[in-house]
């Protein structure tokens, strides 16, 4: 007996896709609001994102086939995705001669016939390429991808093989993603001897390559090698979380079933204690940001400063995203804890910020406040003189209009003396008010 590829179920010959799959009505859908997306390497987060949401509408239904399903229905998604990655780009900048140029044109076409369904004419179009060009990597990959859709495993390795010396190297190591694939025949095969060998090569090429690490569990879990399946399971989780959810169905782990559901837990509560341990802190440092604010606030108010304090707004903008962080917690997903965590960090640096722009704040409104105060005192003495002076010349000017008044009223001498006491009370009066007048200025 042999596994049908795509969603593990057993079938009496090399299967892509089998009855099982095929009737998966979530996988449909899930596939077309991916494809509804379009191309390019923009749209992996939704494809992610799709995929926690279909697991959370379907994982509580018992469909086991769903997290095989998932792993391995997208396999034509996922190469389209790694043909756009930098390192697979790049070989097109290696192609100089018309033959090899030619090449890549009939990989093209192929690659478009096999998304068309139209598997025999892709087949040929990419042996006519590999004829031309014997160098290119994504023709043997694209070529065993075809004979895997055309129920041709034995073909699809062979040429997955001849794939691994033209494999290049960058972010991974591509003879990783050859292994990989390699290694999931076996597994349909059931040799998972041969196919934990494989994957081993696979992580050992690219320690980082999460979804090699993945299928090394799987198999492992089938050999009920328990420590290593649950030493590389949790390495794809924390680099895919999406693996978090597949792992919770999927029957390759069945062997090691409790140890696997107790990682989950592990994992999912550790990621719950650190989240909650970032709010928390981010919690502290708002709590001494508003008492900073505050005293900040209050220097603003006394200076009589006519402004606005970046601290305030830090301080909303860090409670904003404090709450967002605290959202995601209350719905107790894995994801959503992971995703809270930076929020909450980011929280935290804010808030962070906005105390020590408050001491700033604080401390210059408080210079400002004393500042004017100086200023204030520097305006007495001239407050003094203005007060001094302003007697005798509104004094002077009342004796003259006074003098004036009295000549007409032949009481000149009496009207002088009136008028001078007059001017006199007015330039008192004007030089008070002047004086408090610029005083009053300097502190606002």
């Amino acid at each position: 007996m042999v596994r049908c590829w795509t969603c593990g179920t057993h079938v009496s010959g090399y299967r892509y896709t089998c009855s099982s799959c095929e009737s998966l009505n979530e996988l449909k859908n899930l596939q077309k609001t991916i494809e509804s997306y379009g191309e390019g390497l923009d749209y992996i987060a939704q494809i992610q994102q799709e995929g926690f949401k279909a697991l959370n509408d379907t994982l509580s239904s018992g469909l086991s086939e769903i997290a095989s399903a998932i792993e391995w229905g997208f396999g034509e998604i996922s190469w389209q995705l790694q043909q756009q990655t930098d390192v697979l780009r790049s070989i097109d900048h290696t192609l100089k001669t018309p033959s090899e140029t030619k090449a890549n044109e009939w990989r093209l076409h192929a690659e478009e016939l096999r998304r068309r369904g139209v598997l025999d004419e892709s087949e040929e179009f990419f042996l006519k390429a590999l004829n031309e060009y014997r160098l290119d990597y994504r023709i043997y990959v694209g070529l065993a991808e075809t004979y895997l859709q055309m129920n041709k495993f034995d073909k699809a390795k062979v040429f997955l093989e001849k794939s691994l010396p033209h494999a290049p190297k960058k972010e991974i190591d591509y003879k990783s993603y050859s292994y990989r694939l390699i290694g999931h025949i076996y597994a349909c095969e059931e040799e998972y001897n041969q196919a934990t060998t494989i994957l081993r090569h696979s992580i050992e090429l690219s320690p980082t390559y999460e979804d090699g690490h993945y299928d090394y569990a799987q198999y492992c879990a089938q050999l009920r090698n328990k420590e290593t399946c649950l030493s590389s399971l949790q390495k794809a989780i924390l680099a895919k979380p999406l693996y978090w959810y597949l792992a919770q169905k999927e029957r390759n782990f069945d062997p090691v079933k409790s140890e696997v559901e107790k990682l989950l837990y592990n994992i999912i509560a550790e990621a719950s204690h650190k989240t909650k341990d970032a709010i928390a802190k981010t919690e502290n440092i708002l709590k001494e940001a508003h008492e900073v604010i505050s005293k900040a606030r209050q220097a603003l108010s006394v200076s009589r400063d006519k402004s606005v304090l970046n601290s305030n707004t830090m301080y909303e903008n860090a409670e904003a995203k404090l709450k967002l962080a605290k959202d995601k917690v209350a719905s107790g997903d894995y994801v959503a804890f992971r995703e809270a965590k930076p929020i909450a960090e980011e929280a935290h640096t804010i808030a962070n910020n906005a105390v020590n722009t408050a001491y700033g704040e604080c401390e210059h409104y408080t210079r400002r406040r004393s500042e004017k105060v100086k200023n204030a005192w520097k305006r007495v003495p001239e407050s003094i003189i203005v007060i001094i002076v302003g007697p005798f010349l509104f004094g002077g000017i009342g004796k003259i209009g006074g003098c004036t008044i009295g000549f007409f009223s032949h009481a000149a001498s009496k009207g002088a003396d009136i008028g001078f006491l007059l001017g006199a009370v007015a330039g008192i009066i004007f030089g008070i008010i002047a004086g408090v007048y610029n005083i009053l200025k300097e502190l606002s």
